[in-house]
């Protein structure tokens, strides 16, 4: 591997050059994630959404001023992260609020890149993301799971064409645009956000700024929907493109 190969696999594509082979991909790759969001498929691949969830609360956490401590993501698909810093306050409520808007947003920009062409250097810095993820890691199952994901980006940046790296972002990001949906779906029909004080962000938001945890959740609601719409546009507005 040389310096010239990686600045090779680091090139962007020409949006204006999908063709409707690509369209057939990106259509095949949504329907293969929609297939993922539904049981049994979900008991399996919810964890996907969890990483994004538990990123979300990790990257806002630090964009808001605090110091990420530990990372977990559990055998049952779920997750928690720890950050240091003040018990309220704005950076606080950024870090609760992040988390169920994340898999729905991480989606967003998954079809982003996939549209715009950015695919292999995408991929690359996602590789990136997850590998510095590990410093925080704190479970081997966490470990594994990044290293996974570290692998799977990989991977495809290094050895994917550019029809399956945009494929393949464009199914990624379908899936958790739908599982960010299925999430806070799963949330409001379990009644936990207003029950469990030990694990509903929505709750924990009410309790930090004492605005009620409905009013949260639909704020999750909101911003997955609104990351929805931008995904569909963007793939409806390039996939008519290439097929006009």
């Amino acid at each position: 591997m040389t310096t010239d190969d990686v600045i090779s696999r680091l090139a962007t594509t020409d949006p204006t050059a999908f063709t409707s082979t690509d369209v057939a991909v990106w259509a095949f790759a949504v329907g293969i994630a929609a297939a993922l969001v539904v049981d049994p498929q979900w008991r399996r691949t919810s964890v996907v959404v969890t990483v994004a969830h538990e990123l979300g609360h990790a990257l806002g956490g630090v964009f808001a001023g605090r110091k990420l401590t530990a990372l977990r993501i559990r055998l049952d698909a779920s997750g928690v992260t720890h950050t240091r810093g003040k018990s309220s306050g704005f950076g606080m409520v950024v870090c609760a609020w992040a988390g169920y808007p994340a898999p729905a947003i991480a989606g967003l920009l998954a079809v982003l890149v996939a549209v715009r062409g950015w695919a292999a250097p995408g991929l690359f810095v996602l590789a990136i993301l997850f590998a510095v993820c590990l410093f925080w890691a704190r479970s081997a199952f966490t470990v594994l799971v990044l290293l996974a994901c570290v692998a799977g980006a990989g991977a495809l940046w290094w050895w994917g064409s550019e029809g399956v790296q945009s494929g393949t972002a464009v199914g990624v990001g379908a899936f958790l645009v739908l599982g960010g949906f299925r999430a806070v779906v799963d949330t409001w029909r379990s009644r936990q956000w207003h029950r469990s004080r030990g694990e509903s962000d929505a709750v924990a938001l009410e309790m930090l700024t004492r605005v009620p945890a409905s009013v949260w959740l639909a704020s999750f609601w909101l911003a997955t929907a609104a990351c929805a719409g931008g995904a569909v546009w963007m793939l409806w507005a390039t996939s008519a493109q290439a097929l006009g």
